[in-house]
């Protein structure tokens, strides 16, 4: 058995930049290791995504990242934080941690 970052159920909109594309998503679900991601565009494991969101509730709080598809499982695209600046980080790490104590989960989970 293994750990990995709990994952919080989310609905938040982002833009998503793909290649020589652009389109919005839904971000389902936030780990402090990446993002679960309905997308209605093809994407494909190893592609590099550019993501911008903005953390419910704080509105003036725009998280700017660049990922790396890990899954796919049709429209749901798992995406892992790649180049993420240590404020944004902070900014995530500090929201989901706030989740996991609204949800009473733990940080990691067994799978």
């Amino acid at each position: 058995m293994g750990e990995r970052a709990t994952r919080i159920p989310v609905n938040i909109k982002a833009i998503y930049y793909l290649k020589n594309s652009e389109g919005e998503g839904r971000i389902v679900d936030i780990s402090t290791g990446g993002i679960g991601m309905e997308v209605r565009q093809i994407f494909v494991s190893g592609d590099l995504v550019r993501i911008v969101f903005r953390i419910p509730d704080q509105s003036n709080v725009e998280i700017d990242f660049w990922g790396i598809v890990r899954n796919v499982t049709g429209n749901l695209v798992g995406i892992n934080f790649e180049e993420i600046s240590n404020e944004n980080r902070e900014k995530i790490d500090k929201y989901v941690t706030n989740l996991l104590l609204q949800s009473g989960k733990g940080a990691k989970e067994s799978f």
